[in-house]
């Protein structure tokens, strides 16, 4: 989670927040000065000791020390409130503290997924445009090596996509339904490698696509644009003179593979880890928001997005979309009787979740979900960190893809070692055909979820744990 973000939420939900930079300097929010009654901060440990009213500071400095390592972490100073230690920088940490007795506004979630939502159409807007401006000034420049027609029927296609951008965002804004349709990803595919010819020429990239007919996917033709737009123009933005871009899509049983790669200079792990994260970019001409899209758009469709890359050599992103006409997750599940979504405050308290998911933008969401509502998580982002763990947990939400394990067998392994018994495994994607047997979750929670949906997903966890071992103790 971005601190700019970290900074809007607290400022939105009026909880306190302590700041400390890599060099020592140190802020707050209005609502902790308002609380401390000061009008600038004392100390880091000082103030939040304050403003939780903890008698030492013992495990404060802990929570700092995580923190300053680099890892997420959390403890309750007293029922009913919560210190978030959040890594910020190299040495940067942020204290967030929580109660149950911060209002949360209702419009908090409206506002970020409305700025969010005009933020993507605008990328996409601006993603068409660049088609439309390249093949314009190729037809223009170059007829002889563009036909007219040619260059009329792509600046058709691409003003298609930023009509249904600006499209599905009025369908958004007035809450109506429209029903799916059924799109060849193959034509997709042809139609995107010809609209970066432009672009691609210039750089002296090579553009290969390569496509099975007939792959039909349930999704709108605009959606799988963006997708392979998006992933295929990075890739030829990234990679230098003389390099290659490559897009296949071929069956897979029952499901649509997409790769896109590129022998560009790679990622490191550190980028590797943040690269899904809206609003990250490493050029300074990019919004940040085109792999978000991609993979808000894939799981929506109930698919899976995986990326392979190290430092120079390359990237490759493989897709894998359920073929049109196959049952997609959300439909082979059943949805479970909705109660109340609110946990009692003495219930909040006995949860202690385990949460093991590798996006870091998710991680935080999660995390700080849970702390609103009073329970406790231990937050990690692989299987290897969640194995390591020792204490026993009230219940787990495990990522389906993780860098180092399938969430499923994690989970196996997790159960074998009695560090946790009801579990809910979180993905967009269908669940895998050789699920672990010992690693059945309790749960399917479909990304991407409402906060409210997770809130309530655990309780029920909880709460079947709980009959569980009545049962079994009768």
């Amino acid at each position: 989670m971005s601190l700019e973000l970290i900074r809007w939420l607290a400022n939105q939900l009026g909880l306190s927040l302590l700041e400390e930079d890599s060099k020592g300097t140190l802020s707050a929010n209005i609502h902790a000065l308002e609380r401390l009654g000061a009008h600038q901060p004392s100390g880091l440990l000082e103030d939040a000791r304050k403003l939780v009213d903890a008698a030492d500071t013992n495990q404060l400095e802990d929570l700092v020390a995580e923190a300053r390592a680099g890892r997420q972490a959390a403890f309750d100073p007293r029922p009913g409130v919560q210190v978030l230690a959040i890594p910020t920088a190299a040495d940067g940490v942020a204290l967030l503290i929580t109660s149950q007795e911060s209002p949360v506004p209702e419009s908090v979630q409206a506002k970020a997924a409305a700025a969010d939502l005009a933020a993507g159409v605008s990328h996409e807007v601006a993603n068409a445009l660049s088609a439309i401006v390249g093949w314009a000034q190729v037809a223009r420049e170059r007829p002889d090596k563009a036909p007219l027609e040619e260059a009329l029927s792509l600046i058709e296609k691409s003003a298609q996509v930023a009509r249904d951008a600006t499209q599905d965002l009025l369908r958004m804004v007035r809450h109506t339904n429209h029903e799916r349709s059924r799109t060849n990803l193959s034509v997709v595919i042809r139609d995107v490698a010809r609209l970066l010819r432009p672009e691609a020429q210039q750089k002296r990239v090579t553009v290969h696509a390569e496509a099975e007919d007939e792959c039909w996917v349930d999704a709108k033709r605009s959606q799988l644009f963006s997708i392979v737009w998006n992933l295929a123009h990075n890739a030829v933005q990234m990679v230098p003179s003389g390099g290659e871009v490559s897009i296949h899509a071929r069956h897979h049983g029952e499901l649509i593979d997409l790769e896109v790669r590129d022998d560009g200079p790679g990622m490191s792990e550190a980028q590797q880890q943040r690269a899904f994260e809206p609003y990250y970019t490493t050029r300074s001409e990019g919004t940040g928001l085109g792999l978000a899209i991609v993979r808000g758009t894939v799981e929506s469709l109930g698919g899976r997005i995986r990326l392979d890359t190290s430092p120079g050599h390359g990237a490759k992103f493989r897709i894998q979309l359920p073929e049109a006409g196959v049952k997609r997750e959300s439909e082979l599940v059943p949805r479970q009787t909705r109660i109340s979504r609110v946990m009692k405050p003495e219930e909040a308290q006995r949860i202690h979740v385990l949460v093991v998911e590798d996006d870091e933008g998710v991680r935080g969401l999660i995390a700080t979900t849970l702390a609103l509502g009073g329970v406790t998580s231990a937050c990690v982002s692989s299987g290897a960190n969640a194995l390591a763990r020792e204490e026993i947990f009230s219940a787990a939400l495990i990522d389906l893809t993780l860098p180092d394990a399938r969430g499923d067998i994690l989970l196996g392994q997790l159960r074998d070692k009695g560090l946790v018994s009801r579990a809910a495994i979180m993905s967009g994607a269908p669940p895998p055909e050789d699920i672990d047997p010992n690693g059945q979750p309790d749960r399917w929670l479909r990304k991407p979820f409402d906060p409210s949906d997770l809130v309530l997903c655990v309780r029920e966890l909880v709460e079947s744990d709980a009959g569980a071992k009545n049962v079994a103790s009768s």
